[in-house]
């Protein structure tokens, strides 16, 4: 979740950067803040079809949310155990597959080619070093006129210690993710910005104080007051954290 920036197993950075210990404790601790997910959900379900392809699902924060009411929904990771967590948690759902499934691997794809109406991918691509690269993966999925929703990190001057900490590559611009996304074929619907209230916090506790974790109790109080924030976010005056592309395949 983008609350913390990062929700995925693509490690790809430096290995002294990276933390995979601190980005899977503060993934578990997102499975809490259940009022974010509710948030980040409901923003992007408008723009859901009835066949949908998941990109790099983590633990399945917002799987649970987004899967009800699919005809099919693919759930995919690289991880073994985060998939085996996805099997065990939704197994009651029909409608939902599980598969191996990297960004930057086309032979990943070959099974999905042109094969669902949505693929989401929310806090992957920043993960991996081409981008394009996984954008043209997850556009040759499409079906014609099929829908790709991207969620990916905001801002260059925000990138910090808590990035590093989690892999991440590059902290997007609007302009760049419209770029690569067109670049790639995408017609642009939309470019929705996301959760302005956390982008201070994320600068204060990245860049200022080089914090390399976020602990539970932030998480916590944030989640609590997401009622607060959904309400006054589209007012304030400062950039957004997130950024998430809707583009139609041509």
């Amino acid at each position: 979740m983008n609350l913390i920036g990062g929700r995925h197993n693509y490690v790809f950075m430096k290995p002294n950067n990276v933390d995979p210990a601190r980005a899977s404790a503060m993934l578990r601790a997102m499975e809490d803040a259940g009022r974010f997910n509710c948030w980040m959900a409901d923003t992007i379900r408008p723009f859901l079809g009835d066949e949908v392809l998941e990109i790099g699902a983590g633990i399945g924060n917002l799987t649970r949310l987004l899967c009800p009411a699919r005809r099919r929904y693919i759930v995919t990771d690289i991880d073994p155990d985060y998939l085996d967590h996805l099997r065990s948690e939704l197994q009651a759902f029909p409608n939902v597959e599980t598969a191996t499934c990297d960004l930057q691997d086309s032979d990943d794809f070959a099974p999905f080619r042109a094969s669902v109406d949505t693929v989401v991918c929310l806090n992957v691509l920043e993960h991996i070093e081409d981008d394009r690269h996984g954008l043209r993966n997850i556009y040759e999925s499409l079906r014609p006129a099929g829908r790709a929703i991207v969620l990916v990190p905001q801002g260059a001057a925000a990138f910090g210690t808590i990035d590093e900490v989690l892999g991440h590559c590059r902290r997007y611009s609007r302009a760049e993710l419209q770029k690569k996304m067109q670049a790639t074929g995408f017609r642009m619907e939309r470019m929705l910005e996301f959760n302005r209230i956390t982008y201070p916090t994320w600068i204060v506790n990245g860049r200022v104080f080089r914090r390399r974790t976020l602990s539970r109790f932030q998480l916590q109080t944030f989640d609590l007051l997401v009622p607060l924030w959904r309400r006054i976010d589209p007012f304030l005056p400062w950039p957004p954290t997130s950024l998430i592309g809707v583009g139609r395949k041509i």
